[in-house]
């Protein structure tokens, strides 16, 4: 059973919107650009394997967790896929990583090839793998729970793989994960169908959602750098404009009463936790502040404080 669906990780909405806002002459740009089209690319994996996951219907008591971040000794460990049985836990480390991969023993190492034939290094999945395992294992013993924790790394497409050894490790691509998961046998009861729905509902509990925002501050970028206006959905253009109680765009002509909205959550986003009157007109490049007064009244907002120092914040759990 799933209990924990996959959703964009913060950073990765963080990331989207910085992109759209920053200077194009930003000396930073490029670096967002390139950890935007990664990040984007290791979320598109995991979404691949949860796909896959939705075949795997076993016939005994089973949680499926995706994205789970716990902190254990002060530590953060983030594991993409947990699924948990009767008789073990599998954490599952994928991998979204185009090219031909060659993976080599005594030291393990991941080599991606290149189209140009260049070598490339990566970071072992394994070693993370072993890591998460290792948190975990300590972070169950706190609650006095001992079950085996075993771990896959997962390919989310057809790479060309080059396993010159075989490893202690499960290596296998996403569409196989169910049929090998399958595959293992269930030799010992440990947890009960109610052990495992109670370590499943203790591990949401416990997940800590990783928060880069504003921006700004934890991407060392000025506010200053960072574009202000409402962006038209239709033709993504800077160029809508308040008028006769809508937005029109300038440019293609769209027109509605909502387009300030994803504005309003880039700023969240980028710049700070809060924001005035003052702030949301100059941040949609509006006018009127009887206007923006009555927009951010009917927005997902909660207004803090009064006169010279009201301000609008998120409203709690809003993410």
């Amino acid at each position: 059973m799933l209990y924990k669906k996959r959703e964009m990780p913060n950073r990765l909405r963080g990331l989207i919107s910085l992109e759209k806002r920053l200077s194009v002459d930003h000396k930073e740009r490029n670096y967002i650009v390139e950890e935007l089209y990664n990040r984007r690319a290791g979320y598109g994996g995991e979404q691949q394997y949860d796909k896959c996951m939705t075949e795997f219907k076993p016939v005994y008591p089973h949680a499926i967790l995706h994205d789970i971040c716990l902190k254990q000794d002060g530590v953060y460990f983030q594991m993409d896929s947990i699924l948990i049985t009767p008789a073990f836990i599998m954490i599952t480390e994928v991998k979204n990583i185009a090219g031909k991969i060659i993976i080599t023993s005594n030291p393990t190492q991941f080599i991606r090839v290149l189209p140009s034939g260049e070598r490339k290094v990566i970071k072992s999945p394994i070693v993370e793998l072993e890591r998460k395992q290792f948190f975990l294992l300590n972070w169950l013993r706190r609650r006095r729970i001992t079950i085996p924790i075993n771990g896959v790394v997962a390919f989310a497409y057809n790479n060309e793989l080059v396993m010159e050894n075989t490893h202690e490790t499960k290596i296998l691509f996403a569409y196989e994960a169910p049929s090998y998961f399958r595959s293992i046998p269930i030799n010992k009861d440990i947890l009960t169908n109610a052990n495992i729905q109670e370590l499943a509902f203790e591990l949401i509990k416990n997940h800590q959602e990783y928060n880069p925002f504003p921006m700004s501050i934890s991407s060392e970028i000025h506010p200053a750098r960072i574009k202000p206006g409402v962006i038209c959905p239709q033709c993504s253009k800077f160029s809508m404009v308040w008028e006769r109680k809508k937005w029109r765009c300038s440019s293609c002509n769209h027109a509605g009463i909502q387009e300030h909205k994803p504005a309003i959550e880039d700023w969240f986003m980028l710049i700070k936790n809060k924001m005035t009157n003052s702030e949301f007109r100059y941040f949609t490049q509006m006018q009127n502040r009887n206007v923006a007064t009555r927009l951010l009244a009917k927005s997902d907002l909660t207004l803090q404080g009064n006169r010279k120092n009201a301000y609008y914040a998120m409203k709690p759990n809003h993410s």
